[in-house]
């Protein structure tokens, strides 16, 4: 009998001279096996990382955590970026962005690293990016913001994550600064605080809170301005060529909103901006469109 042949699932008709006895000891033994190469395998498909600078598993480090976080260290179109709008290219030919979100089921999800919703199988909402339809998935936070403009980073953002068919991803990013509450999360706030309240032991299990229905329509405003360019997930494994959609206003949320969520990750979960490397950062500005920069 062959280990392989066990491990695959194989059934082998065992020889009349081996004992029951020494069979069981034999079949215990491959399972071990069997389960220990699934241990390993999972950690090497879940490397620990974190977002303390300096730290051995800081975001200067994750290139080295996994073989598969790779592009954390070696990508040439990675996210987080400080956008510069005096060097921002105005394309007035791009998309709108339109978009319709349907109120939906969702839950929200800390595990430990990022805060984020996640919404029942179905259509929650399409956009449409250089003619490809992409469909909404989830949201996730990141405090503060992982892009600057100008330098400046803002107390929190919010990532609108969308995907096509073929699996490519398409993000809408908002910005908020410190003013008058954001309507969108009183739905949440209970439930917020909620999540916080479970102590779970993260890097075994994650801290899920139903929330139920959430209703989506605030999130879907009027677009107006944006600056897009081709990025990356700003998180491991970093994999490149995300179309990134920046808002060009800034939301106004209150502390206390903000602190519902800085609540559940109190050191932060922001990645420091990448090297531009070249690439191109345009600018989408129709008319009527309110803008928070100078550009």
């Amino acid at each position: 009998m062959h280990m392989a042949g066990l491990l695959s699932g194989k059934t082998f008709r065992l020889a009349p001279m081996v004992s029951s006895r020494a069979a069981i000891v034999f079949l215990v033994a491959a399972s071990s096996l069997a389960v220990a190469l699934s241990h390993d395998e999972a950690k090497a498909t879940t490397a620990e990382y974190g977002y303390a600078a300096g730290s051995k598993l800081g975001p200067e480090n994750w290139g080295k955590l996994s073989p598969e976080y790779k592009l954390c260290g070696e990508g040439k179109k990675q996210s987080p970026i400080d956008i510069v709008t005096k060097q921002a290219i105005p394309s007035p030919s791009l998309d709108s962005l339109n978009r319709t979100y349907t109120a939906a089921d969702a839950t929200l999800v800390n595990n430990g690293k990022d805060i984020s919703m996640t919404f029942e199988p179905g259509k929650v909402g399409t956009v449409t990016v250089n003619g490809k339809v992409y469909s909404f998935k989830r949201v996730h936070w990141h405090a503060p913001s992982e892009h600057t403009i100008n330098g400046q980073r803002h107390p929190l953002e919010l990532h609108l994550v969308h995907a096509a068919d073929d699996g490519s991803l398409a993000v809408i990013a908002i910005l908020y600064k410190y003013g008058a509450p954001d309507s969108f999360y009183f739905q949440l706030k209970k439930k917020l605080a909620e999540l916080a309240a479970d102590r779970c032991n993260f890097g075994e299990e994650n801290s899920q809170v139903a929330v139920g229905l959430v209703h989506m329509r605030s999130l879907q405003k009027r677009t107006g301005s944006y600056f897009r360019y081709v990025g990356s997930l700003t998180s491991p494994p970093c994999t490149e060529n995300v179309i990134w959609n920046v808002l060009g206003k800034i939301r106004q949320i209150s502390k206390e909103q903000v602190g519902l969520i800085t609540a559940l990750l109190p050191a932060g979960d922001a990645r420091p901006a990448q090297p531009l490397n070249g690439r191109t950062v345009q600018f989408y500005n129709p008319p009527n469109s309110t803008i928070s920069f100078e550009v």
